[in-house]
């Protein structure tokens, strides 16, 4: 069983187009060109992680869908899903339940914090960080957070957590997950 983290996938979001080319500099999301173009993207970038299969645990940190029509576009992906709740995940619970087993806030999991939105250094406690929220910059100085927005995300997929343990635990090298997540984040 694989477990795979990403966030911000913003399905059926129109104003995503504003900033399909990034945001203040960051990546974009894959150049498309209409809000369909971009779902299609979004999945097909999600079905692409290595070890995809029907056994696959999903969380999703937030922002999952605007739109409550695309909201079944989830269903493509196989496994179970996790949602963790975002700023713009506003429709009724009984709605999600239909596409996730399991609805929650920030909870510690895995050794580590996952959340929407960052959580404050000071409520750390020793975790590391795994969030979205962050789609013009990341906190990739701070080694105890790893921005998982989609766009962020080594080849734009989401990332397996054998490999995210791998970068808090320093095992990557600099051609690996650090060393892309940092490459990124320079000059914005």
């Amino acid at each position: 069983m694989g477990v795979f983290i990403v966030s911000d996938l913003h399905l059926g979001h129109k104003s995503i187009l504003k900033h399909i080319d990034g945001f203040k500099g960051g990546p974009g999301r894959g150049g498309v060109k209409t809000v369909e173009e971009h779902d299609e993207w979004v999945i097909n970038q999600c079905l692409s992680a290595p070890g995809v299969n029907k056994h696959t645990y999903w969380w999703f940190l937030g922002d999952v869908c605007m739109d409550i029509t695309q909201l079944h576009l989830i269903n493509q992906l196989p496994g179970r899903k996790i949602l963790i709740l975002g700023n713009h995940d506003k429709f009724q619970t009984a709605v999600y339940l239909k596409y996730f087993h399991t609805i929650v806030g920030a909870c510690k999991k895995y050794g580590m914090w996952l959340s929407h939105i960052p959580i404050h250094p000071a409520e750390l406690r020793g975790k590391v960080n795994v969030h979205g929220h962050c789609h013009h910059d990341t906190l990739g100085e701070d080694p105890r957070y790893f921005n998982a927005a989609i766009e962020w995300l080594p080849q734009q997929r989401p990332i397996n957590l054998d490999v995210l343990r791998e970068h808090f635990n320093g095992t990557t090298t600099g051609e690996g997950l650090s060393g892309q997540i940092l490459e990124r984040t320079r000059g914005l």
